[in-house]
Formats: C-alpha cells, structure tokens, sequence
C-alpha cells in the first residue's frame, strides 16, 4: 500500500539508478536536507551536488556514459519525450491541485500544504475550477493508458528512460491514491496497474524492504 517516496522524483530517479546500475546510497532526510536549490531530490557526487530529478540523470548519463534509450529510433525517443515532460509538468501539477481543491489525502499534501497550493498557483495549475482539474487529469491518464496499450513499457518491450518518470507519477496514484479522485480515474485503465506492478517487479525486487509502511518504521534501503 506504500511507494518508497512520497515524491514522485525521488521515486523516478531511484528507478533510472537502478535500470542503470549505477551504485548509490540513500539518504532518508531529504525532507529537512533539501538541496541548495530547495529541491527534495538531489544527488551528490564527488563532493558536487545536482539538483533535480532531470538534471541529476543528464549528469549521470554523461559522467558514466550511459544511454538508455540507444535502440530505440528518433521518433519513439520523442514521443516518449513528450509524454515525459506531459507527466512531469503537466499531470504533477494535476496531482497537486487536485489535494488541494478536494481536501483529501493525495500524494503531495505531505510536502507541505501551503509551498503545494502556492506552487500550483504560481505554475497555472491552481487558477482552474475544480471541474477543469480533473478534467485534464482524466485526460492526461487517458493518453497515458492509449500510448501505454499493450506494450510491455512505454515505448515497447525495452524499458527507456521515459518510463522513469512514468512510474514515477504514477507509483503515487497506484500505492498513495487513498481513494481519492486521482484513483478514481486511474482505475479506469487497468493497463496503467499493470504497468506499475510490472516495473516494480522488473527493477524494485526489494520493494518491501524500501518502504516505511507509512511511517511506523525507517526504511532499511
């Protein structure tokens, strides 16, 4: 019933770090140890901090040579490009705003109520009627669900690093939903489910060992 973060970023860099192999160790006080940026994810090597989910892989494929989306053509890597950037700064803001109109637990009201609902505001996000929300919500998880269809990962049988942050956003909806509008929707598209269980499956074995089961205890890994 847990995702190991309640931040979707965390949840999608960890993901891309374990796709790649790449060693890393886990600091579990990211919520009062932001970056110097005040980002929640950051990483730092050698002394050197990156800020944000994004820019943290950018370095990371360029330091270690890493590539993973070389077999695939031009156009599938920019579809999932853009399907990216729709759930990293479209279907985010959804999320938020739909916590802070309806009043229920949602993935992001442990962040912090007031940076969520000044955020959302400041993005655009936060100015819509409650309707409108979830209207693009809906959407958003409807183009998901089509582009998804039967593949086995976003762009086909070989995990990219769209699918990263693909899961995860949705890793919140599926494990942090709490019955609220957000899992409403999403239940409408079982292919979305599946997706989920097959990337925890594929690339988080541990999965139970890196969960605090909501609080009660600190995460082992």
């Amino acid at each position: 019933p847990y995702a190991p973060s309640i931040t979707p970023f965390a949840v999608k860099l960890e993901t891309y770090l374990r796709m790649t192999k790449v060693p890393f160790m886990n600091e579990h006080d990211s919520l009062t140890n932001r970056s110097s940026k005040g980002k929640l994810t950051w990483i730092e090597y050698n002394g050197q901090e990156i800020a944000d989910s994004e820019f943290c892989i950018k370095f990371i494929n360029k330091t270690f040579n890493i590539d993973l989306d070389k077999n695939f053509s031009d156009e599938e890597i920019g579809a999932g490009r853009a399907i990216q950037r729709m759930v990293d700064e479209h279907l985010y803001w959804q999320g938020i705003d739909v916590g802070k109109q309806l009043g229920f637990s949602s993935w992001f009201m442990s962040l912090g109520v007031f940076f969520a609902k000044k955020q959302s505001y400041a993005q655009g996000v936060g100015r819509h009627t409650e309707e409108e929300v979830l209207q693009v919500m809906d959407e958003d998880l409807q183009a998901l669900s089509k582009f998804l269809g039967k593949k086995k990962f976003m762009l086909g049988e070989e995990a990219s690093q769209t699918d990263c942050a693909v899961f995860g956003i949705l890793s919140q909806i599926h494990w942090h939903g709490c019955g609220g509008a957000s899992e409403k929707f999403y239940k409408k598209y079982p292919n979305l489910s599946a997706y989920c269980e097959r990337m925890k499956a594929e690339f988080w074995p541990d999965w139970d060992d890196c969960i605090t089961h909501g609080g009660t205890r600190k995460a082992p890994k």
